[in-house]
């Protein structure tokens, strides 16, 4: 078990073990969760954008994924999308 000590504006100093061994950055993002009776967990919060883009990449590795093969029809769908939310619009903001 490691004590450590609040200071200032509520800040809280991880010991370098701890760090260290969970790979925690600078600027990482905790979730606290109150567990009642004055106890509470700190848990290392996963952005969900950065989740989703790793299971993302995971998959397209898996499955061999051109991404050339696959850019006029990324660009003809947000083209589509475009059209249908905004009505005539040029996606790319460039003038035609």
């Amino acid at each position: 078990m490691t004590t450590v000590q609040m200071r200032g504006k509520g800040t809280i100093t991880f010991p370098a073990k701890l760090r260290s061994k969970y790979k925690l950055q600078e600027g990482e993002v905790f979730t606290i969760i109150d567990l009642g009776g004055g106890s509470f967990m700190l848990v290392p919060k996963t952005l969900e954008v950065d989740a989703l883009s790793r299971r993302i990449a995971q998959s397209l590795k898996e499955e061999d994924f051109d991404i050339e093969a696959w850019l006029p029809v990324i660009k003809e769908e947000r083209k589509k999308f475009f059209q249908e939310k905004y009505g005539d619009v040029n996606p790319s903001g460039n003038s035609r």
